[in-house]
C-alpha cells in the first residue's frame, strides 16, 4: 500500500468512525456499511439513478433496491421519478441528511481551532489546497460516464 492510499485511508476511517460515534442521526445505528456507502454516493453523484448506483457499488439491483428501501423508510433519500422517462427513478439526499451533516459542526470548528493553533498558516493554506485539489482529481477520475 502507498503511503499516500495508507494516509487517505486512515483519514478518511477516522473521519467517519468519528462521524458514526456522535451523530446525532436517529436511525443511524440501524444502518451497515453498504447502506452508507449509498447514502454516500447518493449524496456525492446529486440525483444519480437506482441503476447508476448499482453499478458503482458493483451491487444486483434487488440488492440495491434493499438498501433504497431503508434509506427511505429512514428518511434519508428520496426518490423522482424521471421526467422524460418514467422507468427511470432518481435519487437524492433529503433535508434530514442535510441537518445530520450540520449537526457535526461542532467538531469541524474545534477541529479548524486546533488545527490553527498547532500548524503554521501557511501550511494550513498548503493543507486546504490539495485536499480540494485532491477532491478535484478524484472528482474527475470517477464520472458518470464510467456508468
Amino acid at each position: 500500500m502507498s503511503s499516500l492510499q495508507k494516509m487517505t485511508t486512515n483519514l478518511c476511517q477516522v473521519l467517519r468512525l468519528h462521524e458514526y460515534r456522535n451523530s446525532n442521526m436517529p436511525g443511524l445505528e440501524k444502518l451497515g456499511a453498504i447502506d452508507i456507502y449509498y447514502l454516500e454516493a447518493i449524496y456525492q453523484l446529486k440525483d444519480p439513478t437506482i441503476g447508476t448506483i448499482s453499478k458503482l457499488l458493483g451491487q444486483s439491483t434487488p440488492n440495491t433496491n434493499y438498501h433504497i428501501k431503508k434509506l427511505l423508510e429512514l428518511g434519508l433519500i428520496q426518490k423522482r421519478l424521471d421526467d422524460a422517462d418514467h422507468r427511470v427513478t432518481h435519487l437524492s439526499v433529503t433535508d434530514k441528511y442535510h441537518e445530520a451533516l450540520e449537526s457535526n459542526s461542532e467538531f469541524w470548528k474545534l477541529l479548524q481551532n486546533r488545527l490553527e493553533e498547532t500548524v503554521s498558516v501557511r501550511d494550513l493554506a498548503v493543507f486546504q489546497r490539495i485536499l480540494r485539489q485532491l477532491v478535484e482529481v478524484l472528482a474527475e477520475e470517477t464520472t458518470l460516464n464510467d456508468f
